[in-house]
Formats: C-alpha cells, sequence, structure tokens
C-alpha cells in the first residue's frame, strides 16, 4: 500500500477538490498510481471529475456492503488513475458516512480499496468533525489548505490542534506534509499582510514553497469536469501543481534519509 494523504482544511471554499484532483492528475502523469477518494458528503471529485457520467455507485454503498472493494474504484476514460465517488445522494447517505466515521467503519473502507496505488488522495469535507478525524486516522499524511483571509489566523490553530489530538490518540506516524496557499491573489494588499503574519505565527517549514494562484482556469475547468491542464491554454496554469508534485517528493525523499549520518559508512558498495 502506498501513502494515504488527506486533503483539508478548516474552512470550506478554499480549493480542496481542486487540488486533490490537480495534483493527483499530476502524479500519475509522473507515472504513479493514484486513486482520489471522494470523502466528503458533498460529492466534489464526483462533480470536478464528471465521474456520475459514468456511475452513482461510492463509499456509501461500500460502507453498506451493496458492492466490494474491487468495484468501487473507476478508472477514468484516459487510464491515468482511479476515482471513488462518496455515492451520497440523500441525507440519509450523509448519516450512513457519518456513522461509519464514528463507529471505525469508515477507516477499514478505505483501508480496504488503497492497495495497489502509490498515492491516495481523501477529498476530506470542511472542518474538524468527525469524518475528517476518521480520515486522519487512517491516513500517512495531511495536506492543509490555506487562503490569505483573515479567517485563516483564527481557523489554523483549530486544525493544528486536531492534527495534535489524532496523533496523540489514535495515529502516531500521521505527518503534516505541508500547509498550501490557495487562491493567491499576490496584487491583494490584504492578502500579502494576512501570509505576512502567518509566516509569523508558525515555523516557515510548515508551509509548502508553491502556492495556487487565483485563476479563472480553474473554474472552467470544473465546468469542463477535468483537470486544469487538459484545457486549451491550461498548461501554465497548471504549472504550480507540478511544483507541488515535485516539492511533495522533495520531502518524502528528505523524511526518507533524515538522521544522523553513519560514521562507519564507507561507500555505497
Amino acid at each position: 500500500m502506498g501513502r494515504i494523504l488527506t486533503v483539508a482544511s478548516q474552512k470550506g471554499g478554499v480549493g480542496k477538490t481542486t487540488t486533490a484532483l490537480n495534483l493527483g492528475y499530476t502524479l500519475a502523469r509522473l507515472g504513479h498510481s493514484v486513486l482520489l477518494v471522494d470523502a466528503d458528503p458533498q460529492g466534489g471529485i464526483a462533480i470536478a471529475s464528471n465521474l456520475k457520467k459514468k456511475t452513482d455507485v461510492g463509499l456509501v454503498n461500500l460502507l453498506r456492503g451493496e458492492v466490494s472493494a474491487e468495484d468501487v474504484a473507476v478508472t477514468t476514460k484516459d487510464g491515468s488513475m482511479s476515482i471513488v465517488g462518496s455515492g451520497v445522494m440523500t441525507p440519509a447517505d450523509t448519516v450512513c458516512i457519518e456513522d461509519a466515521a464514528r463507529d471505525g467503519q469508515l477507516q477499514l473502507a478505505i483501508q480496504g480499496i488503497c492497495g495497489g496505488y502509490d498515492y491516495v488522495f481523501l477529498d476530506a469535507p470542511a472542518g474538524v468533525g468527525g469524518i475528517v478525524t476518521s480520515l486522519l486516522t487512517v491516513s500517512d499524511g495531511v495536506i492543509l489548505m490555506l487562503r490569505c483571509r483573515s479567517l485563516v489566523l483564527k481557523s489554523l490553530p483549530i486544525f493544528l490542534k486536531l492534527l495534535r489530538e489524532v496523533r496523540f490518540q489514535h495515529n502516531p506516524a500521521l505527518q503534516l506534509e505541508g500547509a498550501l496557499v490557495t487562491m493567491w491573489q499576490g496584487d491583494n494588499e490584504l492578502e500579502r499582510q494576512t501570509l505576512k503574519e502567518l509566516a509569523q505565527s508558525v515555523p516557515e517549514a510548515l508551509f509548502f514553497r508553491t502556492v495556487i494562484p487565483e485563476d479563472d482556469n480553474f473554474e472552467h475547468a470544473s465546468i469542463k469536469a477535468v483537470p486544469v491542464i487538459l484545457l486549451p491554454g491550461g498548461r501554465e496554469t497548471a504549472r504550480p501543481y507540478l511544483e507541488l508534485a515535485m516539492e511533495l517528493k522533495e520531502r518524502e525523499l528528505l523524511r526518507g534519509i533524515g538522521g544522523d549520518a553513519d560514521e562507519q559508512t564507507d561507500g555505497l558498495f
């Protein structure tokens, strides 16, 4: 089993689904096997990828035992990656996922569908509720999404507190991959000031160097239900996600070779 990464945020409307889709697609094009799991009952991934054109079956059907783990993932038509939708169509479906998060069945279901992939991205609902806690419990890492607005300064500590609690109570191996600034408007003085205040209040290493700028192409891609790179003229818009993918790989590599050097090392052979 590869790495399970939750894409999460305390606040909604910060580009979680956009990042899960575009980062996942970028890593897939780099040769990795990738699975996206729509763990948000609002079903953002299904909408962003036009999954419902193929199937309405998803995570909630798996939790109810209506389908098997082998049947719930759908491969994209270009073969680049696979997607599991939420399957949510009624309020009762949402309750089903919330109940499954509470009794541990959601974690087991996700573990059951993750085999054989290098990366599994879990698109989480906004906030710090039971579903998010369940996703973090089963994850290797979390990408924390931020938009440079004043409420971020208040919401960031809330999410970091949840991470500490999950590590202490459920998943000591959980890594904070990094905080990603999205929908960035570099010419906005308020955003620049907010980012400066954030940088002064938390360690610099918390943030990815990559930022995702505000760009109308992301909205156009959402309408077309494709990763932004597949839009005519979308390559430049997609470039930050390539940079993010490389930065993610860099952080993984540095963690893997971290620690003190062995004084007894004498060559590679």
